[in-house]
């Protein structure tokens, strides 16, 4: 049987819709209003009438007949909060999969809403296990075009919503955040729609500059649909992606997969996508690894270097060859990058960095000063900044009093700015030479400041009165790159020294205690440039070719690492559970979706004093 096409799917939808006009005055005598960026507790307003909303269920090439199809909105006491269920009545999709969602349902005060569809029989019998969905966005946008709307239901539908939702996700009835509408979980129905039109259930079209991961979505779907297209559970083809994900129903194995992309039985699931698949082109071989990055490319990405995430989940780029400041939006459903020059200030930068008013700090080493610049790019007054010892600044970090702190690779030192960009009395600190050679720094929740030194493989820290409190080395990792910190712990990236030399870091405590697996090595390691710990505490590394992750000192990600990258030198994880990698060696900027655990952004909100 060939595949559908979304043209002739469309044919099934039910006669009578409202139309526009119809709708919106009967969204008005109704009442219902949506909250913006509301953290209110959850309210439902029901819309009564008539609002309608079609689509269609299918599994790969074939409809799903006698599927139940519901409507959520996501959950709004935390991560993984009990989603709230929108349908009073059962809908259930017919012979060609098609459904139409007719009477009263209601939106609560959480604004991001998805759809559904379980069980069902996509001709080869009731299967039971059959789970499905697709993110929708806004419930306000989705009320006001029901006349309009169709939306597919099918497995790449659900890759796509599970993948990027996998951070806010426990299983298909529990996908929420804290907050009516909070940033992380509202940009992820974005991403989603970057990856899968819902509209015609096929891959979304790419922008110029933008490559989306088709192969992969498209073999993921195939390993879904090896379940779907069955009678359930008793099938082989179920019994081999519920064994290897220890999942009952294909979203939770969906979940599984994006949660455990390098697992070995994860990859070996490559051999339910043989054959015949529905979904093509999809991959020739089995993969290292199922991540899924998105990847921006364009004439403004020159030698990316350092990247740093704004509240809005945007990512702020130094680029060190175009001299220049790139903006990349959140998702990549528009290529919309915008380049900033600082009226020309800018020269080669690498360290970049923003305060908790939003400003974006720029270690601009070319030009050897500081650029400040508003969120909307455009240069502080006074900047750019210079004295303080400023020598070679390559890295830089924002404490809570809205001080930068900056890493002098030639000067051997740090300088502290205030505010207003004026140097501290206490610059060049030094720390009665201790400092050699530092590369990278980050700020505690304390507000203590971290120093990656490559000249000697120590990591110093300092208190933020600039006092050096001590200088803690494994005496074997050497040509320190970066260093970041979580609650309890120090991660600095690097190399090992001896006759084979290794990609490796050191793991520390703040009381200047070394973990005795360190220097620890594995999961991909290959010369880190670049480390950050997301929500979770775990920590994420920049190799020479993939990003490696690990739980304390134990490797998470496999032997080769995760993905396929080019000469990465810097990385950062965005409030929806994305990786963000600077990729120098091609000119690009790769997102892992939903990969890590959220963290909230800009990072200066999670330091002290």
């Amino acid at each position: 049987m060939s595949r559908v096409t979304p043209q002739l799917r469309r044919r099934h939808r039910p006669q009578g819709l409202l139309n526009f006009a119809a709708l919106l005055a009967s969204l008005l005598l109704s009442g219902c209003a949506f909250s913006g960026n509301s953290s209110s507790s959850s309210t439902t307003s029901p819309i009564t009438g008539q609002a309608r909303i079609s689509g269609s269920v299918f599994g790969g090439q074939q409809p799903v007949s006698g599927s139940t199809v519901q409507l959520y909105t996501v959950g709004t006491t935390g991560i993984g909060s009990a989603s709230t269920a929108l349908i009073s009545t059962t809908v259930t999709s017919g012979a060609q999969g098609q459904f139409a969602i007719t009477g009263d349902y209601s939106c609560t005060s959480a604004t991001q809403v998805y759809i559904t569809a379980t069980g069902g029989n996509a001709g080869s019998g009731t299967n039971t296990n059959l789970t499905m969905m697709a993110a929708l966005g806004s419930c306000a946008t989705l009320l006001a075009n029901a006349s309009t709307t169709f939306i597919q239901i099918n497995e790449l539908t659900t890759v796509a919503a599970v993948y990027a939702l996998a951070p806010f996700m426990t299983d298909y009835l529990h996908i929420g955040a804290t907050g009516a509408s909070p940033i992380g979980l509202v940009n992820t129905f974005a991403t989603a729609a970057a990856l899968v039109n819902t509209s015609t259930g096929n891959i979304a079209a790419a922008p110029n500059g933008i490559a989306l991961p088709a192969t992969k979505l498209n073999a993921l779907a195939d390993i879904l649909a090896a379940c779907v297209n069955t009678a359930g559970a008793a099938s082989s083809q179920c019994s081999t992606l519920f064994s290897a994900t220890g999942a009952s129903e294909t979203i939770g194995a969906a979940l599984a997969i994006a949660k455990n992309p390098g697992a070995i039985a994860i990859t070996a699931l490559y051999s339910l996508a043989s054959g015949s698949p529905p979904f093509v082109p999809a991959l020739a071989a089995q993969p290292n690894d199922f991540t899924l990055a998105i990847n921006y490319t364009g004439a403004e990405l020159l030698a990316p270097y350092a990247v740093a995430i704004d509240a809005s989940g945007n990512a702020w780029v130094t680029n060190e060859a175009g001299s220049s400041v790139v903006r990349l939006p959140h998702a990549a459903a528009a290529f919309a990058t915008t380049s900033f020059t600082g009226s020309g200030t800018i020269l080669a930068p690498r360290g970049i960095s923003i305060d908790r008013s939003g400003n974006i700090w720029i270690a601009n080493t070319g030009n050897n000063n500081v650029v400040e610049l508003s969120s909307a790019g455009v240069a502080i007054a006074g900047s750019p900044f210079s004295g303080g010892g400023l020598s070679a600044p390559v890295a830089i970090a924002n404490d809570s009093a809205g001080d930068a702190w900056v890493a002098n690779f030639s000067g051997n030192s740090l300088t502290e700015f205030g505010p207003t960009g004026s140097p501290s009395g206490s610059s060049p600190i030094t720390g009665s030479g201790a400092l050699a050679a530092p590369t990278g720094l980050a700020i505690d929740v304390t507000g203590r400041v971290l120093v990656a030194n490559s000249g000697s493989g120590a990591v110093c820290i300092f208190s933020n009165a600039a006092v050096l409190q001590s200088c803690p080395t494994d005496n074997t990792l050497f040509g320190s790159t970066a260093v970041a910190a979580n609650s309890s712990s120090i991660a600095m990236a690097g190399s090992t020294t001896g006759p084979s030399v290794a990609g490796a870091f050191t793991l520390a405590t703040f009381a200047g205690s070394i973990n005795a697996a360190s220097p620890v090595a594995g999961g991909g390691l290959t010369m880190p440039t670049a480390v950050a710990f997301d929500g979770s505490g775990k920590s994420w590394f920049a190799n020479s070719t993939s990003i490696s992750e690990f739980s304390s000192t134990t490797a998470v990600s496999p032997v080769s690492g995760f993905g396929a990258l080019n000469s990465p030198t810097g990385i950062a994880i965005d409030p929806s559970g994305n990786l963000w990698t600077t990729n120098s060696g091609d000119n690009s900027v790769s997102i892992f979706v939903g990969l890590a655990t959220p963290v909230s952004t800009p990072l200066a909100l999670n330091v002290g004093p």
